[in-house]
């Protein structure tokens, strides 16, 4: 055997074995980084989600509200007057109330209610049991009646007079007192802002029943006025 062959020889027989190991090492690294790349990443711990702050304490809900002003100007209670009266059914007189009612509850500036029936010393005192609001009596009247004459046998429905008596709130004090009588009726409505006559196709249930209702609404007019308050247009 030659020199070069022992030493081929040589090699042979020491090289081997470190290829050997120098597999299993890399097999053995190849098998941690399988495994490692495997292994999920931890997940992060959870934050806790802050607290909701409770909607009576949010910065939105602990202001104010802003609140529209009330166009309301004055306010009253109507009582009315708790008289039968002859050749005027109930029916008729209610439609000359009603008519007071709503002429005088067209304004957004005056507030107006109901307050029942009676006279009066049942105003006055239910003028001091208010706190800011008037009451106002209205009573109808024949003239004679109004005049100091008593009244005999039928009255006649063209001779009733429309009073007015406002009270007023804590104290009762008569505040103001107005007396409204017929005038004759003419019907009108409104074009291009001008008031012109226009014909009446309604029936009269009763003598002067337009004259009556239209009375309410003046009287009712006038009582916006003595507080301030423009009577709106009619039409």
């Amino acid at each position: 055997m030659t020199k070069q062959q022992f030493s081929i020889r040589r090699t042979a027989a020491f090289g081997w074995p470190v290829l050997a190991l120098l597999a299993l090492a890399l097999c053995a690294l190849a098998s941690v980084a399988s495994a490692q790349s495997g292994r999920r990443a931890p997940k992060p711990a959870a934050t806790p989600a802050p607290e909701a702050t409770p909607q009576a304490e949010s910065e939105s809900e602990s202001k104010p509200r802003a609140t529209k002003p009330s166009d309301v100007i004055v306010s009253f209670v109507v009582v009315e007057q708790d008289t039968a009266m002859l050749n005027l059914d109930f029916g008729a007189k209610q439609a000359v109330i009603d008519a007071f009612m709503q002429r005088l509850g067209q304004p957004r500036a005056v507030s107006v209610s109901r307050g029942g029936k009676g006279g009066r010393r049942e105003a006055r005192e239910r003028a001091k049991k208010e706190r800011d609001v008037f009451v106002v009596l209205f009573e109808m009247e024949e003239e004679r009646a109004a005049m100091g004459e008593a009244s005999i046998g039928r009255v006649d429905s063209r001779t009733l007079l429309l009073k007015t008596y406002v009270y007023a709130p804590e104290s009762g004090d008569l505040k103001y007192t107005d007396t409204i009588m017929q005038r004759p009726y003419r019907p009108t409505t409104t074009i291009g802002g001008v008031r012109v006559p226009v014909p009446s196709r309604r029936v009269e249930q009763y003598p002067s029943q337009l004259q009556l209702e239209q009375a309410a609404r003046d009287a009712a007019d006038r009582l916006m006025s003595r507080f301030g308050v423009i009577p709106p247009p009619e039409n």
